[in-house]
């Protein structure tokens, strides 16, 4: 039988030691669930996001997101639908912009890196999101 051992993560997220790697656990909850975190290498600078930044579009898709703006109409709905609260939305901005991050990876849709990470998040960061709102803008 094996010896596997399980421990919780706190709210507030931690790190994990890997082999000599260590990544950090940033929380998102209730982005779109609600004990949801995600993964940032400080090594590498890449922060795995779930669904933040994901997109629907065909999965012969580039890797990289090029234009941000044609990339926008591809995110928008599922953002406003499935993210709902902004203040949980503000709250994870306000920790990921204090990391260094060349790339961020959402697990569907395309990779953002460069200047598009900083694009993505001051987008996201204007939008607002929830079922409740209203779906005329």
């Amino acid at each position: 039988m094996n010896n596997i051992s399980y421990e919780a993560i706190q709210d507030e997220g931690r790190t994990l030691d890997l082999a000599g790697l260590s990544l950090q656990l940033i929380p998102a909850h209730y982005l779109h669930s609600s004990g949801n975190y995600h993964v940032y290498d400080p090594v590498a600078k890449i922060l795995f996001t779930g669904d933040v930044g994901a997109a629907l579009e065909p999965i012969d898709s580039p890797m990289f997101v090029d234009d941000f703006d044609a990339h926008i109409p591809k995110m928008k709905m599922f953002h406003q639908r499935w993210m709902p609260s902004n203040a949980a939305k503000n709250d994870w901005i306000n920790r990921v912009r204090k990391l260094e991050i060349d790339m961020l990876l959402p697990q569907h849709g395309r990779i953002f890196k460069g200047e598009n990470v900083g694009k993505f998040l001051d987008w996201f960061e204007q939008l607002q999101v929830g079922s409740a709102i209203s779906q005329k803008e």
